[in-house]
């Protein structure tokens, strides 16, 4: 991944993610391709604050092969700049560890969008794949 000069500024603030650590320690290696992360919740997490920086291209990557949509990227491109993400709490969370191979992790995120406050609500499901976790669908 592509380590741009605002990830560099950003990477000195706390991390969105709602981790309470700042982004260089937290959610930033796994943006730029030095870490993967090790449970279902910090991929979560992670997506989240993907989210929140725009990064398609991590939203992509870290999007289970098997679920994919060809289109996923042009999709994403589409709406992401239109969010203003603001909080995420984690409500619940279901195996997910690093032992585990799949996992559920219930949240909560808020945001605005076309000068509304909205909240996204979702039960997401992860799995692992060579060896990494990856976000399968909000289906959990």
């Amino acid at each position: 991944m592509e380590d741009e000069p605002m990830l560099k500024i950003r990477s000195r603030t706390d991390c969105p993610c709602g981790s309470e650590e700042i982004y260089h320690d937290c959610c930033r290696p796994y943006h730029i391709g030095k870490a993967s992360p090790a449970t279902a919740e910090l991929l979560m997490r992670s997506r989240y604050s993907a989210f929140f920086f725009r990064l398609v291209d991590y939203l992509v990557s870290s999007t289970h092969p098997d679920v994919r949509e060809k289109n996923l990227r042009e999709a994403l491109d589409e709406v992401v700049h239109d969010m203003l993400w603001r909080s995420l709490h984690i409500v619940s969370k279901s195996k997910g560890t690093a032992e585990d191979k799949k996992g559920k992790v219930e949240f909560i995120a808020q945001y605005h969008c076309d000068d509304e406050f909205r909240e996204l609500h979702e039960n997401s499901r992860f799995r692992k794949y060579k060896g990494q976790w990856k976000y399968v669908d909000e289906k959990g």
